[in-house]
This record gives C-alpha cells, structure tokens and sequence, in this order.
C-alpha cells in the first residue's frame, strides 16, 4: 500500500494532524528514519511525519509550507546522489551530511560500539592487520556498487539495485569487491537494462577516474549488508552467527546519540533554521 502514496496524501495528513497539534512537524522518508531522529526530537513541540519515500518528503512539504502556508514543517531526506549531481536543498528541506542517514552512522563513532559489541577482538584486529580499517573496507566494498548507480541514474540504463547479491561479488574474507562480478550480478537482477556489459564497464570505469569521495558515493544499506556479512562470516563473535543487516541497522542506531548528532552539518542547518522560525524539533 505504501507505493500508492502520494505528496499530497502526506500534506493532507499534516493538515488535518495541525487541527489537534499546535507543535512542529519533522518529515522524514521512512519508519527507520523516524526511529532515528525520534531519539533526538522534542517530543511535546514536535511530531514526526513518516512519509514512505524521499518524493513525498519534498512533495508534502512544498505543499504544506508554500501552498497551504503552514510554516512549522521541515523535511529530512538522504542525500542519496545529489551531492555528485551538484544538488543542494534549502529549508525547509535539509539533507543527510552523506549519502544517507546510515552512512553518517557507520562514519561515526556508532560503529565502533557496534563493534566492540559484536565483533571478535583477536578475528578483527587479524583483519585490520591483513587488510586495513573496517570503515576503509567497508567503503571499498561498496564504492564500484554505488557509482554503478550513479552511472546508471545519468545514463538512464535502468539498472536495478535492490538487496544486491553480496556474497556474490565480495570476497567475506578480504570484504573486496570483485567489479566484474558486480556488474555481472547487478546486470542478472535487471530484466529492463538499456545497455550491454561493455559499455556500462567502460562508463564506470571512467566514474572511478574522477576520484569521489567514498562517503558520498557509498549507500549505507550496502555497508551495513557487507558488514552484517563479515560479522557472521570473518571477524564477528559467537552470537553473529546468525546477524542481519536489520539487527546491525538497529545496533548503530541505538549506538548513535545526541553528542554525534549535534555535530552534523544536519543539526546546525536545521537547528539555525528553526531558531528563524519560531519551532521547535529537537530537545537539544
């Protein structure tokens, strides 16, 4: 049902909830994201508006704040690419400080206490030693993957990226992304591709030449599918036999607190702007 959601169903819900609710409302693009933020938010000056997609975020909150003149609304949405396609918003509209709320996560201090909660001190110092910073592998498994889908989203090639086949294409011990099984794996999963092999390798190729910053480049569900692998498979402990990137998502959530938040570029945008407007979201 939620795919039949539209801005204007968002806007209507925020409407009729400001007939009982004299507070603020923060936007966001789905339920993990109102678990997030919902840690930090004034919780009697602010209600949290899940919205199912980064489109009704900005759709629902155009309508609401210039149409409808409401003004005690802000929406947050992942960055996603915009960065790499030269896209900023402006409030009311605030963006992630990479690409999406869970890579902020795993670039923060978060995940060292996930960790150091489920993660085998002597398996991953072994890893380390072999092959460098968790977070560095991390990034290097899922760059090529994620300026695939910078690639395919100019290139209109209609390549499709939902719950990729890791173990596919990573080796679980390295955590190294094998690029041609990559693109063999993505190319499987999209009946609707618009071009050959050939020449998506050859315009990813070029993609890497221009050197992006990782954080930027990296979809957070994909490192934490990759780290949920390692856990289970190279340097988690006894009880991450079984882990998903459901219980891993959690972990770092519950790991993230108000100290790492405040120094987000997201905190001070949004904390600036609603200090100018008279609202009220966060409790800090």
């Amino acid at each position: 049902m939620r795919e039949y959601i539209r801005p204007n169903d968002v806007a209507n819900e925020i409407m009729m909830k400001r007939s009982l609710f004299g507070g603020s409302f923060l936007v966001v693009e789905g339920v993990t994201d109102g678990r997030l933020y919902g840690k930090f938010i004034d919780k009697e000056g602010c209600e949290i508006v899940v919205a199912h997609s980064k489109d009704n975020v900005k759709g629902a909150v155009k309508n609401v704040f210039q149409r409808r003149s409401e003004k005690k609304v802000i929406g947050i949405v992942d960055t996603d690419i915009d960065r790499l396609k030269n896209i900023e918003e402006n409030g009311p509209l605030f963006s992630t400080d990479r690409r999406d709320s869970e890579t902020v996560m795993i670039e923060s201090e978060a995940l060292d206490y996930v960790l150091d909660e489920y993660a085998d001190r002597d398996r991953m110092d072994a890893f380390v030693n072999r092959f460098g910073d968790v977070r560095d592998a991390l990034t290097g498994s899922c760059y090529h993957l994620g300026l695939l889908m910078y690639v395919s989203d100019a290139k209109d090639y209609g390549l499709c990226f939902k719950e990729p086949d890791f173990p596919s294409f990573v080796d679980k011990k390295s955590l190294r992304t094998d690029k041609d099984a990559m693109i063999d794996s993505v190319m499987e999963n999209s009946p609707n591709s618009r071009a050959g092999k050939k020449e998506i390798t050859e315009k990813l190729e070029k993609a890497i030449k221009e050197e992006h910053d990782p954080w930027d480049v990296c979809r957070g569900h994909d490192m934490i599918s990759v780290l949920a692998l390692a856990l289970r498979e190279t340097f988690g402990s006894y009880n991450c036999r079984y882990i998903k990137p459901g219980e891993v998502s959690g972990a770092l959530r519950l790991a993230y607190d108000k100290g790492t938040f405040r120094r987000t570029r997201l905190f001070g945008n949004t904390s600036e702007w609603c200090s100018a407007n008279k609202m009220n979201v966060w409790s800090f």
